[in-house]
């Protein structure tokens, strides 16, 4: 593993541990890879892990009675983090990402597709208080509402003390990994002395 292989792992176990469902995907091109999208997760409104007694990490800021679709992008460096322009430019290769998470019909793809590059442009996502997010139809009409978010994880920057962009910094993920693994006392319906590979190879090392 190099070091962004072990950033992109990290975000990926944050994201397990506040009950999404995670993923990357490669967008498929005719000669060689279209783009490649670091996390795709979804959360579904009635999640609930009780015996574990960690509510979810707050920076992640989680839409209550929401199915929560994320695109998630993890950067190295100190710069502002912005997603790939191949991605957030590219219509076909967002209806790609999006027709990926099985849940939309064509002409919400659709929709979305056309507000996708306005919403990730990145003087307006520097510039926002919150996520980038829309608000998405389902389809089959299944009676929940649904968001879609575009999260930047800044995989070696700190949270400022004042005004912060609208990220997941380093010290969130390790903060609430922490207090997952390394509880201040004995929870007792969930043991976390157990052995971290039982969350995959790859999350061994970014649990330990």
């Amino acid at each position: 593993m190099d070091k962004s292989d072990i950033q992109e792992t990290l975000v990926s176990l944050y994201l397990r541990l506040n009950g999404y469902f995670v993923s990357s995907f490669i967008v498929h091109a005719v000669h060689g890879v279209g783009t490649e999208i670091d996390i795709l997760a979804i959360r579904f409104p009635r999640h609930a892990e009780p015996e574990r007694e960690v509510q979810p990490c707050e920076h992640l800021a989680i839409p209550p009675g929401c199915v929560d679709f994320i695109v998630g992008e993890v950067k190295r460096g100190l710069k502002n983090v912005n997603f790939n322009e191949p991605f957030r430019k590219n219509r076909k290769k967002i209806c790609t990402v999006l027709r990926r998470f099985g849940a939309f019909c064509d002409a919400e793809i659709e929709r979305v597709c056309t507000a996708v590059p306005g919403l990730l442009e990145p003087a307006n996502v520097s510039r926002s208080a919150t996520f980038p997010e829309l608000d998405v139809a389902l389809a089959g009409d299944v009676g929940m509402q649904a968001k879609l978010r575009f999260v930047p994880f800044a995989a070696e920057q700190c949270r400022p003390a004042t005004r912060a962009r609208p990220y997941v910094f380093e010290d969130d993920l390790l903060a609430f990994v922490w207090k997952c693994f390394r509880p201040e006392h004995q929870r007792p319906c969930s043991d976390v002395h157990y052995d971290y590979d039982l969350w995959g190879p790859q999350f061994e090392v970014a649990a330990m």
